[in-house]
């Protein structure tokens, strides 16, 4: 072979057996990588996934911890309270106003955190935030209002947590 037929076997382009080959090896290639990548994306979400799990565990793990710490002088006087009312000194006047005083601060911690308590006494009955544990006849309430307050109800941005348990007027 001389020259000239070794340069034009060589500027001939490859057979299409060749070429198919190479084509089938690139795409494999790419296969590869692609298939690569899904996997390490896949591994990397299931990896958030369970970040952002352990994060929310841990957040509310902790997510009443700002009451909780708006809470804590009110219990401190209270327990001064009771230390005071087991103590000698029987001045209950003192001991009210301390227990007035753990009360009104428990109450602005409450409001501060969005806890309101259920209005009562004079209200109409409303079962959605009120539950009757009684009836009190009486001809100076109209029918059907709350009279007495058993126990306070309570709402969390008007949502209720806990209904009051009232007596209501009835026909005498």
């Amino acid at each position: 072979m001389n020259k000239e037929e070794s340069s034009s076997k060589s500027s001939q382009p490859p057979s299409s057996e060749g070429k198919n080959e190479l084509d089938s090896d690139v795409e494999t290639q790419d296969y590869e990588k692609l298939n690569d990548d899904y996997l390490r994306l896949a591994a990397e979400f299931e990896n958030y996934k369970k970040r952002i799990i352990r994060e929310n565990s841990e957040r509310l793990k902790f997510f009443n911890l700002d009451l909780i710490k708006e809470l804590l002088p009110s219990l401190d006087n209270l327990e001064r309270a009771i230390t005071h009312a087991k103590s000698e000194n029987k001045d209950f006047d003192s001991m009210i106003e301390g227990l007035e005083m753990v009360n009104k601060m428990t109450h602005e911690v409450f409001e501060k955190f969005g806890v309101s308590r259920v209005n009562t006494v004079g209200e109409v009955f409303d079962p959605n935030i009120h539950q009757a544990v009684g009836v009190v006849q009486s001809d100076s309430v109209p029918e059907n209002h709350v009279v007495e307050e058993c126990l306070g109800g309570y709402l969390l941005h008007d949502r209720i947590i806990r209904p009051a348990m009232v007596r209501v007027s009835g026909k005498s």
